[in-house]
């Protein structure tokens, strides 16, 4: 072999060789994030208290429905011994409180998709934090959402140690997780 063809091959192996020792180093780990947020006390205290005020929410536009059906009810009833002003303007009235039951059933929507938001950010926040630590303290190079993943072995899983280190550092009262010593003391 000519020294020019050696140098070629070699030329040609070294990035190879660079490429494999960087990735021999490279330490990879994912977190699925939805199971977290299903696992994690302080996420399912927030989930328990989004559902009451969906619950009120919903009790309270039934409510109103109901209400709008029984006077429409009522106006059906009633429209044929009415006079045409008379009719014309209930029927009017009735048309406005359906569109303002649609707003509010909207709006009810929209806030509790805010309310949402504030209760899950700051725990995505701090579950980020979590992730960066035990990335940094293990050596991960990288840590993956599992939603874009096809496949990782278990090994790799992060979540449960997410979990476990969330509850403990996030302690939420009343949770079965919280041991009862963790309560706040008793102002005297």
């Amino acid at each position: 072999m000519s020294s020019r063809r050696l140098m070629v091959a070699l030329a040609a192996l070294i990035p190879l060789t660079f490429s494999a020792a960087a990735h021999a180093q490279s330490k990879i780990g994912y977190v699925n994030f939805q199971k977290a947020l299903a696992e994690l006390d302080e996420a399912k205290a927030a989930r328990t208290r989004l559902e009451g005020i969906k619950e009120q929410k919903q009790k309270d536009l039934d409510k109103a429905q109901d209400q709008l059906k029984k006077d429409k009810d009522t106006f059906d009833k009633q429209a044929s011994t009415m006079t045409e002003t008379v009719r014309n303007q209930k029927a009017e009235d009735l048309q406005k409180r359906f569109i303002d039951l649609q707003q509010n059933f909207e709006k009810g929507r929209a806030e509790l998709a805010q309310k949402e938001n504030e209760e899950f950010q700051p725990i995505v926040t701090k579950m980020r934090t979590i992730i960066q630590s035990i990335a940094q303290k293990e050596g991960f190079t990288m840590v993956f959402d599992a939603g874009g993943i096809a496949y990782a072995p278990d090994s790799l899983d992060l979540t449960p140690q997410l979990v476990r280190t969330y509850n403990e550092q996030n302690k939420v009262k009343g949770s079965p997780t919280a041991p009862a010593a963790a309560a706040p003391a008793k102002k005297k």
